[in-house]
């Protein structure tokens, strides 16, 4: 029996999935390998694989074979010293033990002089590929230094040789055996990562914005926040963590809670920052903290106003302003100083009130409106609206998914009523949403209550001055603001920067929102469906900072000139709850049907999703069907699904009919002029909320 047949057997009484790998260099499978990401070789395939002169094996990681993961440290950071970095690092915080562990399992060595480890994961599944470390490369590059493969990677292993990799050098086992593979615990496994992403060897300048309208100068120019920087120590912030142990300049430290292994680091040429590598602790993972940005984050929730404040009446930077007691100091004296203050010293000292801050709690107003209101904006064919008036909006959707489209349709509906319109655009022009507007059968004299902004300059004291300015003059009912991300990006902001995110929404979403307008934000999601979540592309904050209500567009049927459309309207927040009550499920605000005639003119309607006609759709063999045609690499004939899918033939069929007709799957010609289908795109069960809605006749709509 030859060596690499011994292995892939080894490996199979192991419960790995093996496959060949190519001998040309490419260190890839050789053969078809999605199917065996599921379900394994059998005995008799490895022996046809493996039996005569292959050279190349590899395994795939994941749930299929046992939650299998693989750690790989490269032969450049091997060669650096990362590795004795590493041991160190595990064996100075606690987990020398976990080291052994994993380096007596199975350990390999490759042929650019890296190393494999292969390990289980025993209580939660194998997340994706990941990177653990990097440093900058040449020519603006990023090299990695250490990284994972997850669920569904692919790995050449020892004994591969030869032409399996572009130096014919081979992998060489170094300890352990496939049956030696350890079992870890998702939070043992975290522990190790956290060793190797302290080797992370990328510069990190530190992104804070501050609202520069907020900043406390001083008056000598030394601020508090500097002096704090270059006086304090990191141990007098970071009280609650253990300080594990120093090396080379660099401190490693263990956040509260944890009795082993390392959380975040201090020291490095980067501004002696706080780069905290793990996200169990309130510090943003993998972003870097001054002592100043710490200080701020852990004692005024990231507010660098108020810990200036802080700072300077703690003595750091020079003031002179006298210093004042904390809020500890005013409980305990049981009194506050005195709250008057004296605005003129030469008019007998007459004494005047001091105006309460919004810190101080009064009684509730009682004499208001108690329910919120109804939206007043994006109206549907039965007279309910989808959008809130003073409170930030969003439209979500993927590029060309005609979310514009449905702005500009909320658009025209309120200058058809003679209300107005800004629309504050960072994505198209003038001349683009005008042609829009016009096809979508508004008349010039509709369109002045329309005013239009395509700002290209940062927001600045006199940008700022402007947009106040407009705001008062017109006084709008609604606004547009076409393109989150791009004008973020014209700010100078992280798009995923919570800290960013929520300063955009205050210097911009906010204060045209308390103008008493209706805010509609477009924004961009991800390509992948199951990777975007229920928001856009970015961080977090985005999502907090809506108000009102966030309008999901997905496309049922694409839409261009001369063509009819379709789209489907999914609410992902409402914080009125006023648009859930009107949406099927909660969920599904309508569908947008768009018709496009030769000439260029747009029909569109929001139809309600109660007003579709229902029809018996076999959901869950649709589903099956569709996992089906999405696994297959090559289209299936009908008489092949039937075959593999468990149903009774005349509702597979139905099933089948279904996805076709809404555009989940597609059909080509086959051999001897069959008909094969294939996915267009996934189908699932749980996102249909729309059940029992068919492809449209335009005719229907009109005369509904």
């Amino acid at each position: 029996m030859s060596e690499i047949l011994q292995a892939a057997l080894d490996f199979y009484d192991a419960g790995v999935s093996v496959v060949p790998a190519a001998m040309n260099g490419t260190k890839a499978p050789i053969t078809s390998w999605k199917q065996y990401q599921v379900t394994r070789a059998d005995r008799e395939q490895l022996q046809a694989w493996f039996a005569g002169n292959q050279t190349g094996i590899g395994i795939i990681t994941g749930a299929v074979s046992g939650n299998l993961e693989m750690l790989e440290l490269e032969g450049r950071a091997v060669n650096g010293g990362l590795l004795d970095e590493a041991r160190e690092i595990a064996h100075n915080s606690g987990l020398g033990e976990l080291w052994e562990i994993i380096s007596n399992g199975y350990v390999e060595f490759t042929p650019s002089g890296g190393l494999h480890w292969l390990y289980r994961i025993a209580d939660e599944p194998v997340p994706g590929n990941t990177k653990l470390a990097r440093r900058p490369g040449e020519n603006d590059t990023i090299e990695v230094l250490a990284e994972t493969r997850g669920e569904g990677g692919f790995v050449v292993t020892s004994p591969s040789h030869g032409a399996t990799h572009p130096s014919g050098n081979p992998w060489v086992l170094l300890k352990g055996s496939p049956a030696l593979i350890p079992m870890l615990s998702m939070e043992e496994r975290n522990a190790v990562h956290d060793i190797f992403k302290a080797l992370d060897r990328m510069p990190h300048k530190e992104q804070i914005v501050q609202n520069l309208s907020q900043t406390v100068q001083n008056t000598t120019g030394e601020k508090p926040g500097d002096d704090f920087n270059a006086k304090a120590q990191w141990s007098d912030i970071l009280i609650d963590w253990k300080q594990v142990f120093t090396s080379n300049g660099v401190t490693y430290w263990r956040r509260p809670g944890k009795t082993t292994g390392i959380s975040a680091t201090t020291g490095r040429n980067d501004g002696d920052n706080l780069f905290v590598f793990t996200t169990s602790t309130s510090f943003e993972a993998e972003k870097p903290y001054s002592k100043f940005a710490a200080f701020a984050h852990l004692h005024h929730n990231g507010d660098f106003s108020s810990a200036a404040k802080d700072l300077r009446s703690k003595g750091f930077g020079s003031s002179s302003l006298p210093n004042l007691p904390n809020i500890s100091e005013l409980i305990s004296q049981g009194s506050t100083p005195n709250l008057t203050v004296v605005p003129d010293l030469d008019a007998d000292h007459v004494e005047e009130s001091r105006q309460r801050s919004s810190w101080y709690p009064r009684p509730l107003d009682l004499t208001g409106e108690i329910e919120e209101p109804a939206p007043e904006f994006l109206a549907r064919n039965d007279g309910h609206r989808l959008f809130y008036k003073g409170k930030i909006n969003a439209l979500l959707g993927e590029s060309e998914s005609g979310k514009t489209w449905v702005a500009l349709h909320a658009v025209a509906q309120a200058l058809q009523v003679a209300l107005k319109v800004i629309y504050i655009d960072f994505e198209d022009s003038g001349k683009g949403i005008l042609s829009r507007l016009r096809a979508l059968g508004l008349e010039d004299e509709k369109l002045k209550n329309l005013t239009y902004a395509n700002p290209d300059q940062n927001l600045t004291l006199d940008e700022r001055i402007d947009l106040v300015d407009a705001l008062m003059e017109i006084q709008p009912e609604l606004i547009v603001v076409d393109g989150v991300n791009a004008a973020m990006t014209l700010l100078n902001l992280d798009l995923t920067s919570n800290r960013d995110a929520t300063f955009f929404s205050q210097q911009l979403l906010k204060p045209l929102a308390l103008s008493g307008a209706g805010v509609i934000t477009i924004d961009h999601v991800t390509k992948s469906k199951e990777g975007r979540g229920n928001y856009a592309i970015g961080a977090q904050a985005k999502r907090a900072d809506i108000n009102g209500a966030a309008i999901m567009v997905e496309v049922v049927q694409p839409f261009g000139r001369g063509m009819t459309g379709e789209l489907i309207l999914k609410v992902t927040k409402d914080r009125p709850g006023r648009v859930r009550e009107v949406s099927k499920e909660a969920k599904y605000a309508g569908r947008v049907l768009l018709q496009s005639t030769a000439e260029g003119t747009v029909k569109m309607v929001v139809e309600a999703p109660q007003m579709a006609q229902s029809k018996t759709r076999p959901t869950h063999l649709m589903e099956s069907i569709s996992k089906l045609l999405e696994a297959s690499y090559t289209p299936l004939s009908k008489s092949a699904v039937i075959k593999e899918v468990k149903g009774k033939t005349e509702w597979v069929m139905v099933a089948i009919q279904s996805l076709i007709d809404e555009k989940f799957v597609g059909i080509e010609n086959g051999s001897r002029n069959s008909l094969n289908l294939k996915s267009l795109r996934p189908y699932r069960q749980s996102d249909d909320g729309m059940a029992g809605i068919s492809t449209f006749d335009w005719a229907d709509v009109e005369n509904a």
